[in-house]
């Protein structure tokens, strides 16, 4: 089971939360689509399904601590997804490539 979190004005962004109920995790996935490609996981966090409050007994997960979940995932994406666009920028200006070998003395 998972829920998919559109980025607003960044349909090529999302985050999806999956439901690992063996586990008693959410997983977060910060995903992002180049052009005609298949969706890519930038960033992964896990946050466990249960917490101990001060009376030691087991709560559920909150809204505020999903929030805070989506925010953290979303940073982690944003940093590599910028590493990403700078480093495919860099690319764009390699047109060819000459290896010339050296040659040999006798």
């Amino acid at each position: 089971m998972e829920w998919k979190i559109a980025i607003t004005d960044k349909p090529n962004q999302r985050i999806v939360i999956r439901f690992d109920p063996l586990n008693e995790f959410l997983v977060f996935i910060g995903q992002y689509k180049p052009k005609n490609r298949d969706w890519i996981n930038f960033s992964l966090f896990e946050k466990p399904l249960w917490s101990e409050n001060k009376d030691k007994e087991e709560v559920l997960i909150t809204a505020e601590e999903i929030q805070d979940t989506l925010l953290i995932t979303y940073n982690a994406f944003k940093k590599r997804l910028d590493a990403y666009e700078n480093i495919a920028e860099g690319f764009t200006l390699l047109k060819e490539i000459e290896i010339k070998e050296e040659e040999k003395e006798d």
